[in-house]
């Protein structure tokens, strides 16, 4: 009686233990907190025509909007970028619900990113918002392809994903596949890095993939900003 006993028990302390492990490794955000973010502040790439400032994120019931305000001492414009604190990512499923900046020169960003190293995107701009930019970056070099959205994605949420394995990453758009690629490497999870970002910002410089999301300038109405709610991974 006593081994039937103690047995059962240890089986439910290493299902207790499995699971706590697999909540505490996923991630599921519905962007209506910043708690469990690094909102970046004072920075940002030289190629771009903004900075990061954190008085452009902002939270609501709703989730997450970004704007593109005018606040930064150190470029023309200023953006915003959202980094999950939760370190050491790896294979998986991600996702998010985004609406797209329509205005020429705004790019709306989601994307795994291990520095220096390996990037895996989505992008979204408002040079034409029926195109989505499916991405990884590798070894220095990034291999862009646009799929074709049977919807503007400025004018509503829809879903954005990709699952990342081994030997491929597969994007979906509200759940259905649109590219599957094993053509490029992805840097092994236990040899670097990954974190989980979104980040939403301009391009004014017109020798700088201007074919890809154009020139920006600030509108004469309204503030541009882009939209994130629901950032999930699943392991």
């Amino acid at each position: 009686m006593r081994v039937s006993y103690i047995l059962p028990s240890v089986a439910l302390l290493a299902s207790a233990f499995l699971s706590s492990v697999q909540a505490r490794d996923a991630i599921t955000e519905s962007m209506s907190s910043h708690d469990n973010f690094i909102v970046a502040d004072g920075y940002g790439p030289d190629r771009w025509g903004c900075s990061f400032r954190d008085s452009q994120v902002h939270q609501s019931g709703s989730g997450t909007k970004i704007t593109i305000g005018k606040d930064s001492d150190l470029k023309p414009y200023s953006c915003g970028e959202l980094i999950h604190r939760q370190e050491n990512l790896g294979y998986g499923h991600y996702s998010i619900d985004m609406i797209s900046s329509n205005v020429v020169g705004h790019v709306t960003s989601f994307f795994l990113i291990a520095n220096e190293d390996t990037e895996i995107d989505i992008e979204l701009t408002g040079l034409n918002t029926r195109i989505g930019w499916m991405n990884i970056w590798h070894d220095h070099k990034q291999n862009p392809i646009s799929i074709d959205l049977p919807f503007d994605a400025a004018e509503g949420w829809h879903t954005y994903s990709f699952e990342w394995r081994k030997d491929f990453v597969a994007w979906s758009v509200d759940g259905n596949v649109v590219l599957n690629r094993s053509d490029i490497a992805t840097t092994h999870p236990d040899e670097t890095n990954y974190r989980l970002a979104i980040n939403s910002w301009t391009q004014v410089n017109p020798e700088i993939n201007i074919d890809w999301a154009g020139q920006f300038k600030y509108p004469k109405e309204g503030t541009p900003s882009a939209q994130f709610r629901n950032m999930r991974y699943r392991p």
